[in-house]
């Protein structure tokens, strides 16, 4: 599949199945350096296709101000053992193939977590009424991926620490057994706040900005009366200030706490790995108590917000990726994200049904029909 794009509003339309959301997700992982649904690089091969060693490339030419950039990743499959092109029905089991990823940025190689902030996108998908709905993982996973865009150091911070965590773990658990001693986690406790503190602090930073921008655009977009906010809650106890060094302090203090529940258990409790960034509704958690269309309305005024940021803390516009959001929305929510979303320089929009974006906004749009996983230009407009 290969396309240009002008700068501006492209609609993809084509029946369901047809390969609308993987160009999405494509775009994204350009951004994001890894599939925003896959937990690994193997969910992302259809194994039926595994024979031997197999190539895939998701690249793009993006301009911008400042010059053009070439951004690529590349998929290299290799089959474990003989794969003789026999009944290709039949699924290659995960562990009879490996996958290598390998990242380009205008030609030269990159580590993964290099290409983050090269391109700086949001997405929106159905998927994403888990931000109300889910875990608190996938609230942290949201924050994650916004900072990341932002500030290469956050990115080195939660990398770190996610080793610094299963390390420490490992220790905890030798301890509780008496196969190390107590004093060895002491290393590991300083790793864990170097890190921490400045992940809490940066979460903190950016929840309050994002709960001030999504107050006023829920507002516009629901026109219910009702305040949209989102509250931090860290996984230690919140200190009265959000500076680093405070919640360093406060991580410290939480580790001391809970040194003989964590030997006992074997892991660790308390840190930025439990924190939880809760979407507030009329003052209470929305998660229980939202109605799916304000959990939309929410959600889109959570990536609404995403982009603000992104475009006033990078000086540069970020790619706006709107997956199948139209379908449950009013004709006017519809017109209100349409008005928001043209004022970026580029916009991709996938729709099942061009109906749903109406005539005054199909004028303003380039057209492409996806179908069986090609894509094809159809014109701009109605016609």
């Amino acid at each position: 599949m290969e396309a240009d794009f002008e700068p501006g509003m492209v609609l993809l339309h084509g029946a369901n199945g047809q390969g609308k959301s993987n160009l999405i997700e494509a775009l994204y992982m350009l951004a994001i350096a890894k599939s925003l649904r896959a937990s690994t690089d193997r969910e992302l091969v259809r194994r039926q296709s595994v024979d031997g060693d197999s190539h895939a490339q998701v690249s793009a030419n993006i301009q911008r101000r400042g010059g053009d950039t070439r951004v690529q990743v590349d998929f290299k499959v290799a089959a474990n053992g003989s794969q003789d092109g026999g009944d290709t029905s039949e699924l290659v089991p995960a562990e009879d193939f490996t996958v290598q990823k390998l990242v380009r940025v205008n030609g030269a190689p990159r580590r993964a977590s290099e290409l983050v902030g090269e391109v700086n996108a949001v997405m929106f998908s159905a998927q994403d009424l888990e931000l109300v709905f889910g875990s608190p993982s996938t609230r942290r996973r949201y924050l994650d991926i916004l900072i990341s865009q932002l500030d290469r150091q956050y990115l080195r911070s939660v990398q770190r620490y996610q080793k610094v965590v299963s390390q420490r773990n490992h220790l905890l658990k030798l301890v509780r057994d008496g196969r190390s001693g107590a004093g060895e986690l002491e290393f590991w406790d300083d790793e864990l706040v170097e890190s921490g503190k400045y992940i809490m602090f940066r979460r903190a930073s950016v929840i309050e900005t994002l709960s001030e921008m999504i107050s006023a655009l829920y507002g516009d977009l629901s026109g219910d009366g009702e305040s949209l906010r989102m509250a931090y809650r860290p996984g230690v106890q919140a200190p009265t200030e959000h500076g680093e060094e405070e919640f360093g302090d406060a991580l410290k203090t939480a580790l001391v706490a809970a040194r003989p529940r964590e030997l006992a258990q074997g892991h660790t409790v308390s840190g930025p790995h439990r924190d939880d960034a809760v979407v507030m509704l009329g003052g209470i958690p929305a998660g229980p108590y939202a109605s799916r269309g304000q959990s939309r309305t929410a959600v889109l005024a959570l990536k609404l917000a995403e982009a603000s940021i992104l475009r006033e803390e990078r000086d540069d516009e970020p790619i706006l990726l709107l997956d199948d959001v139209l379908s449950e929305l009013d004709a006017g929510r519809r017109a209100q994200v349409l008005d928001l979303a043209k004022q970026y320089q580029q916009c991709f929009i996938t729709s099942a049904d061009p109906a749903l974006v109406g005539g005054r906004y199909l004028s303003q749009m380039a057209r492409f029909a996806v179908r069986d996983g090609g894509i094809e230009a159809v014109g701009t407009g109605e016609g």
